[in-house]
């Protein structure tokens, strides 16, 4: 089972890797959650969803591709 504490707790680790980025590796970041968002936008409007489902399943298949990044050194590396 999902604990909801843990996963929180791992999230706001995320987070401040991801704040501890430098300029370039933070901007690179954007850019790429930038394009990611547009398509799944315009995926969702092609197929008239909701706008809450488009977020829930965006989320959804984050967590379950788990993309498996992390911080080193400054640098968004993949594990």
């Amino acid at each position: 089972m999902i604990d909801f504490e843990e996963m929180k707790q791992h999230q706001e680790e995320g987070q401040r890797d991801i704040d501890s980025l430098q300029n370039d590796e933070r901007d690179i970041l954007r850019h790429y959650c930038s394009l990611g968002t547009e398509a799944i936008l315009r995926l969702g409007v092609q197929r008239k969803a909701p706008v809450d489902e488009v977020v829930i399943n965006a989320f959804r298949s984050g967590i379950a591709l788990g993309l498996h990044l992390q911080v080193t050194a400054g640098e968004v590396r993949g594990r």
